[in-house]
This record gives structure tokens, C-alpha cells and sequence, in this order.
């Protein structure tokens, strides 16, 4: 193999620390029978440990490969017709109470609800318009 082809890395084991010592007496007391070598040792445990974790972001080039967790414009547009469908089904039962003459109290209320979805959906709106800019 060409010396072109290896990289290097160290790996640093401080004895204080129970698991850098349980480490360290594992390498030293490695079974050359079994095992090559203790790179090749460490090579097929940290292969080991990716594959365990193959569905888990461990990671950039991993998280890259997830679907991404962003809102497309369709769905902000769908959620937009959703609240403005609900604020038109609470206009209209709000007309109709007041047109039949139900309590002043209950309409102010539905009236108040009713402003704080306007506000909500205005919020809304600018996101929508944001991400129809993005693209």
C-alpha cells in the first residue's frame, strides 16, 4: 500500500480516567490470533459502532442524507386556505349569532377569538411570504 494512501490519526488515553485505563488495558492485552492488530481492532470497533447508529445523524455527511425537515411552500400554502377556511366558519356562526340575537357577551368574546386568529393568521402570512420569496 502506498504511503499515499494512509492517514493518520492519535489517540490520546488519559490512565486517570477509568475509561481511557479499562482502554488501555484492553489494547495492551489484545490477542494477536485474533486480532491483527490493535489499529485494526479499533478500525472494526469504531466501524462496529457506526453501523449501530446507521439510522442516527453521528455525522454531517449522515444528517445530510435525512430528508429534509423543512416547510415547502405547498404546505405553508395549505395551511394558510386551513386558517382562513376556520376564520371563515367563525365569521359566519358570529354573523348568525348576532343577525338571531344571541347574548352581546358571547359575541364579544367570539369577536376577541376571532381577532387573535386574524393576528395569528397575519403572522402567518408573513411567513408564507417569506417562503414563496425563498422558493
Amino acid at each position: 500500500m502506498a504511503e499515499k494512501d494512509i492517514v493518520r490519526f492519535s489517540l490520546r488515553l488519559n490512565l486517570k480516567n477509568e475509561q481511557h485505563a479499562k482502554i488501555y488495558r484492553v489494547l495492551s492485552a489484545l490477542d494477536k490470533n485474533i486480532h491483527k492488530s490493535e489499529n485494526q481492532f479499533i478500525v472494526k470497533a469504531i466501524d462496529f459502532y457506526i453501523q449501530s447508529f446507521e439510522d442516527d445523524a453521528i455525522i454531517d455527511g449522515l444528517r445530510r442524507e435525512q430528508k429534509p425537515g423543512y416547510l415547502t411552500s405547498n404546505d405553508l400554502e395549505g395551511m394558510r386556505r386551513e386558517i382562513e377556511s376556520d376564520l371563515k366558519d367563525e365569521l359566519i356562526r358570529l354573523l348568525g349569532s348576532a343577525l338571531t340575537g344571541n347574548q352581546a357577551a358571547r359575541t364579544q368574546r367570539n369577536m376577541e377569538e376571532s381577532i387573535q386568529k386574524i393576528e395569528t393568521e397575519e403572522s402567518d402570512s408573513v411567513a408564507v411570504e417569506a417562503a414563496n420569496l425563498w422558493g
